[in-house]
């Protein structure tokens, strides 16, 4: 091989080598931030079908402890992580109210309205929904979700 093969393969080489690993170290960075927002996802699905179906379908006391699970836990989740943002605490809090007042206690009741209430607004519209509309909303996306 002459020098001027070399020298090209050299620059050829080391030109790759450099190139490959910044295209890939932000291939590499861009795949590691998706990984970590799917971490969230199952648990946060797996609590959510559990007190949906807790919900629809047990006594008041076995629904409100799955919706409180739910609630816990995308409580911590956001905790953990404050990038994670747990769009379905406000439909749980709604859930919860609407296990409150299927219990007869109209406080708790207005507590977890109060608390979806904040959430809704956080995460969606600036106009300040009823108590009826909050849970309209709420059994309209899980029949939604049933209907999948």
């Amino acid at each position: 091989m002459t020098r001027a093969i070399k020298v090209t393969f050299l620059a050829t080489a080391l030109l790759g080598l450099g190139l490959g690993g910044h295209f890939g170290y932000f291939e590499a960075a861009e795949e590691s931030s998706l990984l970590e927002s799917t971490q969230y996802i199952a648990p946060a699905k797996v609590a959510s079908d559990f007190a949906r179906i807790q919900f629809m379908h047990a006594d008041t006391d076995h629904a409100r402890q799955a919706v409180m699970l739910q609630i816990q836990l995308l409580e911590q989740l956001e905790l953990a992580d404050r990038s994670f943002h747990a769009n379905e605490l406000a439909l749980a809090y709604i859930r919860l109210a609407m296990v409150e007042e299927a219990a007869g206690r109209p406080e708790a009741e207005q507590r977890a309205l109060a608390q979806a209430r904040a959430r809704w607004q956080t995460h969606s519209r600036k106009e300040e929904l009823t108590d009826e509309e909050l849970k309209n909303a709420a059994k309209r996306i899980d029949g939604a979700v049933d209907d999948l």
